[in-house]
């Protein structure tokens, strides 16, 4: 326990070996081409956002469940490291895959190469098109989901964030968002876990109101739009709204994948 407890504490200071927005991709994150066609699945079903019974029903053995981490991160990888040829001919399966997993090995965090060093993916138009058409291929060749629960990353969770610090995370999605780059936060709570979920927050959205911010996120949990993070900055807290598996709220956020750690 002592080992996990230190092992949060270093995932929470890290920064300074964090990418900076500057880094990115040298274009704006577009949700209807820099996103998956394809959701990421629940373990539940859930009832105005509390689970109320198993999805382990024999049509879902292949269920592509507990992977909102994987997609939350790599849309940034694709957004940074890949490039996409319409034109070109397709390559094979074999080498489509192998080609997946060259993005996937590329840390969300490092930097973005020069566009004609990029892995290329010809014959698809973005990610959007290459999930729609050859997802199968993504879901195989992404990750498995279980990995995330056992990363230095995930150890800081008993540790709640300070006002302080939830202003410190506002003003960094503030300044990402002004250069353009995405960030892949996790939104959670604790100690009463009726969230734990990670989202890619890709630009300022409308102020609801004054004493708010606004940010547009790409949630892996849909395909249809990007969903809203709130900061109330007199009471320095952040709020998710309600979704099918979640009924909406005060939540925590954390940036993810812009270190080692982080």
């Amino acid at each position: 326990m002592r080992i996990l407890i230190a092992l949060g504490l270093v995932a929470a200071s890290v920064g300074c070996a964090s990418v900076r927005p500057s880094t990115g991709a040298g274009r704006p994150f577009d949700f209807q081409r820099d996103t998956f066609a394809y959701a990421n699945e629940l373990v539940f079903n859930y009832d105005d956002g509390v689970p109320v019974s198993s999805t382990n029903a024999p049509d879902r053995e292949h269920a592509y469940t507990r992977r909102c981490f994987i997609m939350a991160a790599g849309v940034v990888q694709f957004w940074k490291h890949a490039r996409f040829d319409p034109q070109a001919p397709p390559v094979s399966g074999a080498e489509l895959a192998r080609r997946v997993r060259q993005v996937r090995n590329l840390a969300a965090w490092w930097p973005s190469e020069p566009l004609e060093q990029r892995i290329v993916f010809p014959g698809f138009a973005s990610l959007r098109d290459l999930s729609e058409r050859e997802g199968r291929v993504l879901r195989a060749n992404m990750g498995a989901g279980w990995t995330t629960y056992f990363h230095p990353r995930k150890y800081p969770m008993p540790f709640v964030p300070s006002p302080d610090e939830e202003s410190r995370v506002a003003d960094d999605l503030q300044y990402w968002m002004e250069h353009g780059h995405p960030m892949a936060v996790w939104v959670y709570n604790f100690p009463h876990v009726d969230i734990n979920h990670a989202v890619t927050v890709f630009e300022k959205a409308e102020r609801p109101r004054p004493d708010e911010l606004a940010f547009h996120v790409y949630d892996p949990n849909y395909t249809d739009g990007p969903r809203t993070l709130l900061f109330d900055t007199v009471t320095r807290t952040f709020s998710y709204g309600g979704t099918f598996y979640f009924p909406g709220g005060t939540v925590h956020v954390r940036p993810m994948y812009t270190s080692l750690f982080r």
